[in-house]
């Protein structure tokens, strides 16, 4: 679906990548009682080729069987490139973007002038289209979307930590930061403290937080709360995470809890 030329110094092409984009009916099973049991906002995290984009692709298909879904398609990684979209998106919209530049404007404008109940977006990578998701939200409009890294390393990204509520830093008293010290360190903190604390600026703007990893596509990690899990690493704890393992032969979905 993308062919991406490489250059030398004088920029010339001496070298091709090609991707070429793939459907797999049925791998959002993981996620079928979040994608139709639920209204909530879906950010799915990973490394580059950890297989985000096949996972959007088929949330897609299985949304659009009940939901009036727009895509908004940055480079024509979901929907393939051309005039009629791939089978794969279902009964679902898709909006091509002229360029990355563009794609903050056309996501404003799929709620302004094509009322979808969800709006699919592969990939959020830029400020503006943090900002962007978070009007979209506001208007009332579901967020399917995916963004590299996982949570932890999302939080100290600075462009996009705002997908998640955003990270502010606070002056605390003398008091309130001794206290602090002490809830942190379980009474060992030994007259040192700081006064300074990071929290959670705003509400997120998704609500579930998936983490794929590469060479491990059946096997996701689902974050059931973003709020409290972003806020229990700003304050140095671990988050709860709940472990989805598929069998491919048997066809079995199992279930694990951890923290990390």
């Amino acid at each position: 679906h993308r062919i991406s030329g490489m250059c030398n110094r004088n920029g010339e092409v001496i070298g091709l990548s090609m991707r070429v984009g793939r459907w797999f009916e049925g791998n959002a099973a993981m996620l079928v009682d979040f994608l139709l049991g639920s209204d909530k906002s879906i950010l799915i995290l990973g490394e580059p080729g950890s297989g985000k984009t096949t996972i959007v692709r088929d949330a897609v298909s299985v949304l659009a069987s009940r939901h009036n879904v727009c895509v908004v398609d940055t480079s024509n990684e979901i929907a393939g490139d051309g005039n009629i979209p791939h089978p794969c998106i279902g009964d679902a919209r898709r909006m091509m973007v002229p360029s990355l530049d563009a794609q903050s404007n056309v996501m404003v404008e799929c709620v302004q002038n094509h009322t979808p109940h969800v709006m699919v977006i592969d990939e959020i990578g830029r400020p503006r289209e943090v900002e962007a998701a978070r009007t979209v939200k506001q208007r009332g409009v579901r967020i399917i979307a995916s963004a590299h890294g996982d949570l932890r390393k999302l939080l100290k990204n600075k462009e996009l930590r705002g997908l998640v509520g955003g990270v502010e830093t606070v002056t605390l008293g003398d008091k309130a930061a001794k206290e602090e010290a002490e809830r942190r360190s379980n009474g060992g903190a030994n007259g040192q403290f700081s006064k300074t604390k990071a929290q959670r600026m705003g509400e997120p703007t998704f609500d579930i937080i998936v983490e794929v990893r590469r060479g491990e596509k059946h096997e996701w990690r689902i974050t059931r709360d973003a709020k409290t899990a972003v806020d229990a690493i700003l304050d140095g704890q671990k988050y709860k995470v709940e472990s989805r393992t598929r069998d491919p032969q048997l066809s079995i979905i199992m279930f694990d809890f951890a923290e990390l």
